[in-house]
């Protein structure tokens, strides 16, 4: 009976010590969540309104679900990283879009129908 007690709190220390480590490492999932809402500001300042309205829903949506998940705040950061990492890949692939769309180069070579700039027209999509 004494063996058993002894397995269990050691067994009961070594979970403790490493859910105590990983709550150390990790970004609080609140600061991830403001971290994507200023880059989808920065998409839109980039034009992702006009140019880019699917792409920009989709990255806003997968904010909104997480957002709200993290707010309820009963469910643990570790649940939360598969939601957490599908809404920052959407909104860096929405900033990485807006940024090379908005890059000199593609200004440069634009024509009518190319990007100007932040207001201008878009570059043209593929299809």
């Amino acid at each position: 009976m004494m063996r058993k007690a002894i397995v269990l709190s050691t067994a009961v220390l070594f979970l403790g010590a490493g859910c105590a480590s990983l709550q150390g490492t990790a970004v609080v999932p609140s600061a991830r969540t403001g971290m994507m809402a200023s880059k989808i500001t920065e998409a839109e300042y980039l034009g992702a309104k006009k140019c880019s309205p699917q792409a920009l829903a989709k990255a806003r949506v997968a904010l909104d679900h997480v957002a709200h998940e993290v707010q309820e705040g009963y469910y643990h950061p570790v649940w939360l990283e598969h939601d957490l990492a599908k809404a920052e890949k959407a909104v860096e692939q929405l900033l990485a879009e807006r940024k090379t769309a908005a890059s000199p180069a593609l200004q440069r070579h634009s024509g009518p129908d190319g990007f100007t700039g932040p207001g201008g027209s878009c570059y043209p999509q593929g299809g």
